[in-house]
């Protein structure tokens, strides 16, 4: 494709000319509304998403767009790093309580898709992986898997030597030699500290650790990976795709310093780096993420002395979300998770795992029917959608290179602000990208909370009368440990999943249904259908995520009518619905006679009156609050529930 900032003058005059005539046309539909406020929607990431890219948008962006000019495969590798192209690897993880139980599940596994093995250690930042208690556990976890043929993954937590060596010495033991193991055996100092609060020995030992692994791998088995950098820890801990590169690039940076500094170049540690990205809920802005990342990369190399086509040669994987996941209506976690992949494989991942609809609950097991759900969305990407078909199949549309671009020059300025403290464990050390993150999740928490952002089946269409399934141990969130004052210790990134507080809600409503107190709402509707209908579907919308059981079947003539309904029905909470025209003479009359028919009944009006005064005479009357709009709901829904008793 040609460079945008090779366009003639006429040519881009003509494009000039041609926007603003659409910009035109439909700023007269949108009839005074604010073009930028209706149809340009701001990301967490602060990156403004438009309407409508073309050339002229991207025209000032000559660097990414010369970048775009190289084929897959070259330099700076913004169109991946495979030259031909290809699928990527099925590294789908197996939630199991025993090395047994994880190698039935992936001998099962590798039969209808899987094409490596998989193994995550427990450790502080993934408290559900396998606890590996002796030498014969990678036996038994391996049995059967021919080695020296399908690629084995191992996440081993804060150090890989023990569990390495281990492993090396079961393939040593089966006649499988080094150099014929293929996958990765890594380790995160980084990560962990993030996580745990603490190190073992500081960020020094973990570097010590991480370049001894490193030497003696490349040696004893050249095609493993080493180096371990788990950017999900921050996209778990609710920050955004800028946090997820930038804390990814900063990590990384440090590694190589740190490796070449213990004698571990960079052409031996560059190839043996392997990075996990989480792959969000928005499409398009998840795409161009894994799009920055090897360019990144690439500066990064670059500036540190390397070659540039080393970056080539390093790995990335992604893994489905879990903060956007949910207990409640779970199978929608299974369209989620089908968009995440999708936007994973179209940015051009080394590996990928999808997670399970019940993963959240820690799920994955069981019949072993979400797990072959979960693994046949790499099926129908790659069989039914087409993903692999094109080399890199998002390349050269206006709107991901645009986002491409927008993310990797925030995430390049936020790890400069990093190395201008120092390097990330100076930033670890200050707290710095922990309260970037705690910031970005709190906007998020606030945007769920008050449904500015929508969550299916939590916030919004929740599945009336659902009893939420507890999640189990394993799939807990992950505590902090409490560090010794040796191990460095750091501020602790704590996990953030969005519906956690709808989810305690419906916790606590589905526990007073058992005892027979389930918390039940009253709409009072009052008058023709035309009158009442918006303020009832709205309040409908807003009491549901809380697991309110609605008597909302009658509407009433008259305020007394409804009064004496809601006073019959032993609810504790009514609401009024109607209109504004019709409120100021309905809510004194509807207000004295719910007061005389039954005290204590919380009383609720659908709809927020503009008039401060109104509100107040409102109030006045025996209105205890509005539910509109800009009403935080999970709040509201909380602290209502804390009135009628349902929780403490």
């Amino acid at each position: 494709m040609s460079n945008p900032s090779t366009h003639s003058l006429p040519e881009a005059a003509a494009l000039s000319a041609a926007t603003e005539a659409w910009r035109g046309l439909v700023e007269a539909e949108l009839k005074g509304a604010p073009f930028e406020k209706k149809l340009v929607t701001r990301t967490f990431e602060g990156v403004a998403l438009r309407p409508l890219y073309t050339r002229a948008t991207t025209a000032e962006r000559a660097t990414h767009f010369a970048a775009l000019e190289q084929p897959p495969g070259a330099a700076p590798f913004l169109r991946g790093s495979r030259a031909a192209g290809g699928r990527w690897e099925v590294a789908q993880e197996i939630a199991a309580a025993t090395p047994e139980e994880f190698n039935l599940g992936l001998r099962s596994d590798l039969m209808t898709g899987q094409d490596c093995a998989v193994l995550v250690a427990r450790s502080p930042v993934r408290p559900e992986g396998l606890e590996f208690g002796g030498p014969g556990a990678i036996a038994h976890a391996l049995a059967g898997v021919e080695l020296a043929v399908l690629p084995v993954h191992l996440d081993a937590g804060a150090g890989a030597a023990p569990l390495g060596r281990l492993y090396l010495d079961h393939a040593a033991e089966r006649g499988v030699p080094g150099y014929k193991l293929a996958g990765s055996l890594t380790a995160d100092p980084y990560a962990s500290w993030a996580v745990a609060g603490s190190l073992p020995g500081g960020a020094s030992a973990g570097l010590d650790g991480l370049a001894a692994w490193t030497e003696w791998t490349a040696a004893a088995a050249p095609a493993l990976r080493t180096v371990g950098v788990d950017a999900r820890v921050w996209a778990e801990a609710g920050g955004t795709a800028v946090h997820e590169l930038a804390c990814a690039l900063a990590a990384t940076a440090d590694y190589l310093r740190g490796l070449r500094e213990r004698g571990v170049e960079l052409e031996t540690s560059v190839p043996r780096l392997r990075v996990a990205f989480s792959a969000g809920p928005q499409f398009l802005m998840e795409t161009a993420k894994f799009r920055a990342w090897r360019p990144l990369l690439a500066r990064v190399v670059v500036a540190l002395g390397g070659d540039v086509a080393l970056a080539g040669r390093a790995a990335m994987h992604a893994s489905t979300a879990r903060w956007n996941k949910s207990r409640l209506d779970p199978h929608v976690n299974l369209l989620r998770v089908t968009t995440e992949a999708f936007a994973a494989a179209l940015g051009g991942v080394d590996s990928l795992h999808v997670s399970p609809y019940d993963a959240v609950f820690g799920g994955g097991e069981g019949d072993g029917m979400a797990r072959r759900i979960a693994r046949n969305v790499h099926a129908l990407l790659a069989e039914e959608f087409g993903a692999t078909f094109p080399i890199d199949p998002a390349g050269g549309s206006w709107c991901v290179e645009s986002l491409t671009d927008d993310l990797a020059r925030a995430a390049w300025r936020q790890f400069q602000e990093f190395e201008r403290l120092g390097g990330f464990a100076a930033a670890l050390r200050a707290g710095v990208p922990q309260a970037l993150v705690a910031m970005a999740a709190k906007e998020k928490a606030d945007a769920v909370g008050t449904r500015r952002y929508g969550l299916v089946g939590v916030n919004v269409f929740p599945k009336p009368r659902e009893t939420p399934r507890l999640a189990s141990a394993s799939g807990s969130p992950h505590a902090s440990a409490v560090a010794a004052s040796s191990d460095e210790p750091i501020t602790p990134v704590p996990p953030f999943r969005a519906a956690a507080g709808f989810e305690r809600l419906r916790d606590a409503a589905a526990h007073a249904a058992v005892t027979g107190a389930a918390p039940k709402a009253f709409l009072a509707k009052i008058g023709p259908v035309a009158q009442h209908k918006a303020r009832a579907d709205f309040a409908t919308g807003f009491l549901l995520p809380g697991g309110f059981d609605l008597l909302a079947k009658q509407a009433f003539a008259t305020a007394e009518e409804a009064a004496t309904a809601v006073a019959a029905s032993g609810a504790p909470l009514a609401v009024l619905c109607s209109t504004d025209e019709t409120y100021p003479a309905l809510v004194p009359a509807f207000a004295s006679a719910l007061r005389a028919a039954r005290p204590g009944v919380i009383l609720a009006l659908a709809g927020l009156p503009a008039d401060a005064a109104v509100r107040d005479a409102y109030a006045a009357a025996g209105v205890d609050l509005f539910i509109h709009l800009r009403a935080p709901v999970e709040e509201t829904l909380l602290n209502l529930f804390k009135k009628i008793g349902v929780l403490s």
